[in-house]
């Protein structure tokens, strides 16, 4: 029996060390992506306030759906070529991803928002994001069972965002009882994606375990999903609690 339990831990052992190297290998990904994004943002920030006719050309409703394209279009893409796909390949992918999305967030850099504010509620993500993180990475549930909810969801609160750049009666900013509803339930169908996120990386380890190379393909490619998700609930927050 000693010999028993003795053969199974050490056959745990290596196989837990690995998932911890492989998400924290992750998230490291992410902080990296992350700073991209904020250095990015802070420096079109500032050009946007030198130049007023910039924010224009960033802050319209055509770019905002060419945005939502650009993105499926370009998860879907390395998503499909991942296996093809260097590991540079990859990592280009992920550091320019997260360029791209710092000039999306660039007006949170600028006078338009208060810093205090921003940094509040940056840090009050980074609270959250961590917590749905450790919960779907220590959970038995299957999260599996509601994610397509909370896809369908936040697609939903996505399709409100960009009509309300049509309709300001509809932007889902505008503040009011319906704009308070519909970002809650944004931040509610985030909160299990990202959750879920976590999760679904575990089961992408254990599925890929002992594939070295396309590990660190999917831990560069996890990242940048993360990121995103993280930046979908800043900006869900910043409508919340972001208004003067």
């Amino acid at each position: 029996m000693n010999d028993f339990n003795t053969r199974t831990t050490g056959a745990v052992a290596p196989t837990d060390a690995g998932l911890r190297d492989f998400m924290l290998g992750t998230y490291r990904y992410m902080a990296m992506a992350m700073a991209v994004t904020a250095i990015v943002a802070y420096f079109t920030g500032q050009a946007i306030m030198a130049n007023p006719a910039l924010g224009a050309l960033i802050y319209n409703p055509i770019t905002a759906i060419a945005t939502i394209g650009i993105i499926m279009f370009g998860f879907g893409a390395v998503g499909r070529k991942l296996p093809s796909m260097s590991m540079g390949g990859v990592l280009t992918f992920l550091f320019g991803f997260a360029a791209f999305m710092g000039l999306i967030m660039s007006a949170y850099a600028t006078a338009f928002y208060d810093p205090y504010v921003v940094a509040k509620i940056f840090f009050m993500t980074v609270a959250m994001f961590g917590a749905l993180s450790l919960f779907g990475y220590t959970t038995s549930f299957n999260l599996n069972a509601i994610i397509k909810y909370a896809v369908a969801a936040f697609m939903g609160y996505i399709a409100l965002a960009v009509l309300g750049m049509f309709i300001p009666a509809l932007s889902v900013t505008a503040g009011g009882p319906l704009g308070i509803a519909i970002n809650i339930i944004a931040l509610a169908a985030i909160a299990v994606i990202a959750a879920w996120e976590t999760q679904n990386l575990k089961r992408i380890y254990y599925s890929m375990a002992g594939n070295a190379a396309m590990l660190g393909k999917m831990s560069a490619f996890g990242a940048a999903s993360l990121l995103l998700t993280f930046i979908n609930m800043f900006q869900i927050l910043m409508s919340l609690f972001g208004r003067d």
